[in-house]
């Protein structure tokens, strides 16, 4: 594994920095190649990216790193790469890899928790005469506050060990640290794209909902109330593109096919904003505007009005955590290549414009918490590379 830093002065791919108010510079480009996450997070001032096995915490204001291979005593030989990164609500960054296997980390206070997951773990043979079971763990997923853990188990039954009776998918919800099972299903039952904790693990939620008994009937989602131990199906015979849900648990937005974008009560399950755009959302940092993305716009309403009060023309939009500053790609939309990231002062109207010399794929746009800093993840002909650019005037 070779990882390879460029300083500022090497930035070769970087061109012209145009300006109106303020002026960014380029400061640090990392090169990650291809086998790596496409996303990564900010937290405070500090960068997290992985790539192949390693998870690396970049200081943002000295860039001094420290690092983390996540790969389970037990992996040995086997060829082992992270899959997802997650900031939980302690601080903590939950990194999973293929094995799975996931670990608790958190680099500041130098301290990592194993959980029990790993290779040899995951996988449970059962046989006797005439049928063999196989049960294999290929998903986790922590929620936010590490007070639940999804499990996605797979499961086949062979007779003669080689004649198929029966292949399905096990889903459970159990509690951490004790691992007792909270909810179970069956893909005999129910088939859904994803799951999702809301932030303070109130809710589960599935993704575009199927019961292989019901064909004729889907749900764009499935909401459980762990708290009240009840389930809620939303939007009928409907497909979701997208949804987010507001960090104070509050409120969720939902994109979806056949009738656009709304936003419901988490709590009523009322719906208080509607539009009639689809594409992907987001809520703004302070949680007062809805950001969507259609095909090659950028759409911002105001949440309590339900008013659209800006629109640009672009891909991939980042707010800073003020709502100062917009960033976004200048592309045909978020497929597209781009040679070029705007940024907007919302305010004042004026834009800052960095061009690059080749044309990317831009797959990540943040700013940092003080908004100082304007991290993007591109992804070209040679992988993947993160670009750290630094504020330099008020």
């Amino acid at each position: 594994m070779k990882k390879i830093i460029i300083g500022s002065i090497a930035l070769l791919t970087i061109g012209n920095i145009l300006s109106q108010n303020f002026n960014v510079v380029p400061i640090k480009s990392i090169v990650i190649g291809t086998e790596a996450l496409n996303y990564f997070f900010t937290y405070n001032n500090f960068l997290f990216y992985a790539f192949q096995d390693q998870i690396t915490l970049l200081d943002l204001n000295s860039f001094k790193e420290t690092k983390l291979k996540v790969k389970s005593s037990k992996a040995q030989n086997f060829n082992t790469y992270i899959v997802k990164l997650k900031i939980l609500s302690n601080g903590d960054i939950a990194v999973l890899n293929n094995e799975p296997y996931i670990i608790l980390w958190n680099p500041l206070k130098n301290n990592k928790i194993e959980l029990p997951f790993n290779i040899e773990y995951n996988r449970k043979d059962k046989n006797n005469f005439l049928i063999s079971q196989t049960e294999i763990i290929e998903d986790l997923e922590i929620s936010n506050t590490v007070k639940f853990i999804f499990v996605k188990n797979h499961i086949s039954r062979l007779f003669l060990n080689f004649i198929p009776i029966e292949d399905y998918y096990e889903y459970k919800i159990l509690s951490y640290p004790d691992l007792k099972e909270i909810i179970s299903w069956s893909s005999k039952e129910i088939n859904f794209d994803n799951i999702f904790f809301s932030p303070d693990d109130n809710f589960v939620i599935l993704r575009n909902v199927t019961y292989p008994q019901e064909l004729n009937k889907s749900y764009g989602l499935k909401v459980y109330d762990l708290n009240k131990q009840k389930e809620y199906n939303l939007l009928l015979n409907t497909t979701v593109i997208d949804f987010d849900i507001a960090q104070n648990s509050k409120l969720i937005a939902i994109s979806t096919e056949e009738s656009g974008t709304k936003i419901f009560d988490l709590r009523t399950l009322n719906e208080i904003f509607k539009a009639p755009i689809s594409g992907y959302v987001r809520f703004s940092p302070l949680e007062n505007l809805l950001i969507l993305e259609g095909n090659n716009t950028i759409n911002i309403f105001d949440v309590k009005s339900s008013n659209l009060i800006e629109t640009y023309l672009g891909s991939n939009p980042s707010l800073s955590p003020s709502q100062t500053y917009l960033a976004y790609a200048i592309s045909k939309n978020f497929a597209s290549l781009s040679k070029e990231i705007n940024i907007v002062n919302r305010y004042t109207k004026t834009q800052n414009k960095i061009n690059f010399k080749e044309e990317y794929f831009v797959e990540d746009i943040q700013f940092s918490r003080d908004e100082n800093f304007l991290i993007t993840m591109l992804s070209g002909k040679d992988g993947y590379k993160i670009e750290i650019f630094k504020k330099t005037s008020p």
